[in-house]
């Protein structure tokens, strides 16, 4: 239940070259004046119009309501003229999306289709909604100026008097606002609690599996690992074996070509010997035959010339023997090597066979270790990628909620305080038509700080000496005035009040304006003349 302060708001604020607050007396003659000078007093050349009447003088009171709210205030406009609405993005349906989060969420494989399924869930609002608060006044130069008339107001037990507009807004109904905005604040904070709770329960969710992943990664590796060595181990045998095989087969190969070297060798060695043997007999045989044609004994140079002819022939057939035994040599070498190399590749190449079956292995275990390392990192980015649009909502949501809780004047009133603010309303009528004006809250001036070419320039200086408080709440009791002329019903409302708050069917409000004129033209408001004119005009009104 609030604890309510009523307070009534001061017509006219004295300017600061006046000071001294404006009379009631001076208020109510002021009103009169003005009421009287903007009256049509009828006429025209062509079709003559009958002056209008004026119906009636009332001073109004518009009900306001201060309300506190989070360290600030919020302004209702008691008469229920004014509202506010509240806009709402509407989250995507996420009740949904935990029902099928949750239940999706024990195997990888259906986890991770629904996450790539609701890649862009949380992209974007699915629609707006509004709410609209009656009676709230979020026009921030409205709200300055009915504050600073706030400050200036009285303290008051009960009701200011008759004129009270109705109050639409009543104390239930500003407790229903009040509901409605706590409400609005509340849905802001549960969406926000329920978005932060789907981010949770996503990098949990995610988390798990990537774990399950990273344990399932490890046992991949241990299998495997345990298989490898395993198979290593019999490959090792069977290599060793087969090593042991061909190194027989080598040594073999390589004794027997050794042998057929050495026998080639030695009939090398042989051939050369006599090579060099032939060498020298062939040097004693050209010898001799010298010695023969010396002694001219052609016999013996016949002899020795046979046996040089002999042995030369022989020397060339050792030395194309030798050149056989070399090449035959060769043979036996390259022969030997190349079945060496032979035997060595065809051992590399049944050895890489054994270990075919250990890449295989390694190969599928590689393969399931990137297929589970990629549907890890897809899941993070899912992930990531939701609450990123998560988070780009929740801050949406803050915000929203920042300026709910930032609405209204930022000052704060610690309880509910019930303003009565004045203006006065005029009615005139003629041909039974009616013509309502209102007269807002003012400020009073003084003949100084009216200059002095206005005052020259315009008959009835009165004009000059209330200047309104405020556009924003001009245009408020216009509105006022719009609905008064739109309404039918509200027009009777507002007939029934004034009839009973009408200032001119007071003895005491003619006294105190007659009193007033007086005093209006003491301070120079009014000429001699005006104040005789105004003064009979109140005379006629009796």
């Amino acid at each position: 239940m609030m604890s309510i302060t009523n307070v009534v708001f001061p017509f006219t604020v004295p300017s600061k070259e006046r000071k001294i607050p404006l009379g009631r007396r001076m208020e109510l003659a002021v009103i009169f004046s003005l009421a009287e000078l903007i009256r049509d007093k009828g006429g025209g050349l062509i079709s003559k119009k009958p002056a209008e009447e004026i119906l009636f003088i009332s001073k109004m009171y518009y009900p306001l309501w201060f309300v506190p709210w989070r360290r600030r205030t919020l302004i209702f406009d008691g008469f229920d003229l004014c509202s506010h609405t509240l806009s709402l993005d509407i989250l995507p349906d996420t009740n949904m999306f935990i029902q099928e989060m949750k239940g999706s969420s024990d195997k990888l494989e259906t986890y991770s289709a629904f996450l790539s399924h609701n890649l862009n869930y949380f992209e974007s609002f699915s629609g707006k909604g509004q709410k609209v608060i009656k009676g709230l006044i979020m026009d921030h130069e409205l709200m300055n100026d009915l504050f600073s008339l706030l400050h200036k107001s009285k303290r008051i037990r009960g009701k200011p008097g008759t004129g009270l507009l109705p109050l639409v807004m009543d104390h239930a109904a500003i407790e229903a606002s009040m509901k409605e905005i706590k409400k609005f604040e509340k849905t802001l904070e549960d969406d926000i609690k329920r978005l932060k709770a789907i981010t949770k329960i996503l990098m949990k969710t995610t988390k798990r599996h990537i774990n399950s992943i990273e344990v399932e990664i490890r046992r991949v590796e241990r299998r495997s690992r345990i298989k490898i060595d395993n198979l290593m181990s019999r490959i090792a045998k069977k290599t060793e074996r087969m090593r042991k095989s061909y190194d027989k087969l080598i040594i073999k190969l390589s004794e027997d070509a050794d042998k057929k070297i050495q026998r080639l060798s030695g009939e090398d060695a042989k051939l050369k010997a006599e090579i060099e043997h032939l060498k020298n007999y062939i040097e004693e045989c050209k010898n001799q035959i010298l010695t023969a044609q010396e002694e001219k004994n052609e016999k013996q140079e016949e002899y020795w010339r046979q046996r040089l002819k002999s042995s030369k022939m022989r020397f060339l057939e050792i030395e194309k023997k030798l050149e056989e035994i070399g090449k035959k040599i060769e043979e036996v070498n390259s022969k030997r090597n190349f079945e060496i190399s032979r035997l060595k590749s065809e051992y590399a190449s049944k050895a890489e066979k054994y270990l075919m079956e250990v890449k295989r292995l390694e190969a599928a275990r590689d393969a399931k270790i990137k297929m589970s390392r990629e549907a890890a990192e897809s899941l993070e980015d899912f992930t990531s990628k939701i609450i990123g649009q998560i988070n780009m909502l929740i801050d949406a949501r803050k915000l929203a909620l920042k300026n709910l809780r930032e609405m209204g004047y930022p000052a704060y009133k610690r309880k509910t305080i019930l303003a009565y603010m004045p203006f006065f309303l005029v009615c005139y009528s003629r041909d039974l038509k009616k013509r309502y004006v209102s007269f807002p809250p003012s400020i009073a001036n003084t003949m100084d700080g009216v200059s002095k070419i206005k005052r020259a320039l315009r008959p009835y200086a009165v004009r000059s000496l209330l200047q309104e408080y405020s556009l924003p709440i001009a245009n408020l009791l216009n509105r006022l005035v719009n609905s008064i002329l739109q309404n039918p019903v509200l027009e009777d409302t507002i007939l029934k009040i004034c009839a009973k708050s009408n200032l001119l069917k007071q003895r005491s409000f003619r006294e105190d304006v007659k009193a007033g004129l007086k005093d209006l033209a003491e301070e120079g408001w009014l000429s001699e003349e005006e104040l005789e004119n105004l003064t009979s005009r109140l005379k006629a009104l009796s």
